[in-house]
């Protein structure tokens, strides 16, 4: 059964880009693209992707290549990510976009694009059917909160860079008025960044 996972890397302080993040500056000011450097440490492409991680954290990308089925993301990620050119970059998996309004031209490309306009309960559903056995994770603060609050994540799995990005696009916040309890899963210490895993407690 599809697993829904938060799967983000960010900054110390929380922040997944930094302020003034648009189509233009994907990642926001103030070096908010240092928080994705673990990816790009090495010098050998994991399978031909875009991404060069190395040592523990090339273990980490081949996770991630090997389990994920779909990304659940917003309408504002997708316009400043230009739709990803239709080709999602991770084993060209489907992409769920949450929206108020599908786009009327949307790029082309190895991905089904799936928009849905209809709330996060019916969003997380139709990921969750495209993902089959593998996760729906999770790719936009917005989408995450709404996720959170409703109850429909199963993990949190973050990407800590050390750097202190002081604003930006944050991505713990309108969660609601319960505390929302985790339980450690594991944590890998890795080079530029902590991965840390929680599994998401019944409130």
């Amino acid at each position: 059964m599809a697993k829904v996972v938060i799967d983000l890397s960010i900054s110390l302080d929380g922040f997944i880009a930094g302020p003034g993040d648009g189509p233009e500056l994907p990642l926001g000011g103030r070096g908010g693209e240092h928080i994705f450097d673990w990816y790009f440490s090495g010098k050998t492409p994991y399978k031909k992707s875009m991404f060069k991680p190395k040592g523990a954290n090339r273990r980490v990308v081949a996770e991630m290549f090997r389990r994920a089925g779909v990304m659940l993301t917003g309408r504002r990620t997708y316009e400043i990510a230009h739709g990803w050119g239709g080709t999602h970059p991770v084993n060209n998996i489907p992409i769920v976009i949450m929206t108020h309004q599908p786009p009327a031209n949307p790029p082309r490309g190895k991905s089904r694009l799936v928009f849905v306009t209809d709330g996060i309960e019916s969003a997380v559903a139709q990921a969750k059917e495209l993902a089959k056995n593998k996760d729906v994770g999770i790719g936009s603060a917005s989408v995450a909160q709404q996720a959170l609050h409703a109850g429909l994540v199963d993990e949190l799995y973050l990407h800590v860079a050390p750097i202190l990005l002081g604003g930006g696009v944050r991505l713990f916040e309108n969660l609601g008025d319960t505390a929302i309890l985790l339980r450690k899963i594991h944590t890998i210490d890795a080079e530029g960044v902590t991965h840390l895993r929680f599994k998401v407690l019944p409130k």
